[in-house]
């Protein structure tokens, strides 16, 4: 039987596809969008919008209603410019806001879109079971994901019904083009390596996921997640690379004859953060000072949602394919 599904962050990568996703299956999805002639493309598909803002409650609290369930993708993400307070309202009250609804309108679930950036992965456990860091980095991107994190898992023990996903590295097709290119995305940095405009890059290990993935792991913990429970979204190991080894690899596949390098962080801190901002930075630190776990194809999330990501090429060829479909590549 159909459902309605309220989606935030629809206008994103993320969003998008499972907007998409989840009207192909025959759900009504209701959007949260600031701008509704600017998700012209959502529309298209069916999606209902309902202009608001995720940072004002009683716009999240009227789009809301008459939802079965909620998947919250809207965040802030990190970049080279930082303000906590502009994250602080997106990212933390944002999710009040959505986890709020919930509760108002008695949803069966709240899907919450996170991160893994201030997990402990060398604790020897399971992603779904490690503990959070002692010391977690502290640009205003993990910051406030972190808050966020701890509220919605607050209200989880409290009995409410509420789940976290924890996507990797994010790239592929997006319903809405500029922000599927925002210049805080993955898909823009594999473009600009592409068009050769990127000679090196942070060195840490990025664990790569094609967007239609992440939507199918977002949609999958809505319908078989456990509240409280929390599902890594990531490609498979073997795609697990640096972003310079993943510019490279999509040059190869796409043709192209351009190279990056890897850079230390610790060649030239000021600089570095300066170039790449904050949050990178933090996160080449950590993983430059952790061993973490391998990952294998026999997980928890796997097990328990019979979550099944593409190949890292097979994600490629899809974004390849579709920057030379909308004329940027």
């Amino acid at each position: 039987m159909a459902s309605t599904i309220f989606v935030t962050g629809a206008t994103g990568q993320t969003g998008g596809n499972v907007c998409e996703q989840l009207i192909e299956r025959g759900d009504h999805v209701r959007a949260l969008v600031r701008n509704p002639d600017e998700a012209t493309a959502l529309a298209g598909i069916g999606v209902e919008l309902v202009k608001g803002d995720i940072r004002d409650a009683d716009d999240v609290l009227h789009a809301a209603k008459g939802a079965e369930a909620a998947i919250h993708c809207a965040a802030l993400l990190g970049g080279a410019s930082q303000d906590l307070e502009d994250f602080k309202a997106v990212n933390m009250v944002g999710t009040t806001n959505v986890l709020d609804a919930g509760k108002a309108h008695g949803m069966r679930r709240v899907v919450a879109l996170s991160t893994a950036t201030f997990l402990n992965l060398s604790a020897g456990l399971d992603f779904e079971e490690a503990p959070v860091l002692k010391k977690p980095p502290n640009d205003p991107y993990t910051v406030t994901k972190l808050a966020a994190f701890l509220e919605a898992h607050k209200r989880a023990a409290a009995g409410d019904d509420v789940l976290t996903c924890h996507p990797g590295a994010i790239f592929g097709p997006g319903l809405v083009v500029e922000r599927a290119l925002h210049r805080t995305s993955f898909n823009r940095v594999l473009l600009a390596g592409m068009r050769g405009k990127i000679k090196r890059y942070l060195a840490f290990p990025v664990t790569w996921v094609a967007g239609a993935d992440v939507a199918k792991g977002s949609v999958a913990a809505l319908d078989r997640g456990v509240a409280g429970e929390r599902y890594l979204l990531i490609g498979p190991p073997e795609g697990t690379c640096s972003t310079a080894a993943g510019i490279n690899r999509a040059c190869e596949v796409a043709g192209i004859d351009h190279r990056v390098e890897d850079l230390d962080y610790r060649s030239d801190p000021e600089a570095l953060t300066a170039e790449f901002g904050p949050t990178l930075m933090a996160i080449a630190e950590s993983a430059a000072k952790s061993v973490r776990k391998p990952r294998t194809d026999n997980n928890l999330t796997t097990r328990r949602l019979g979550y099944r990501p593409m190949s890292f090429d097979d994600g490629l060829r899809l974004l390849i394919a579709w920057l030379r479909d909308i004329g940027r590549l």
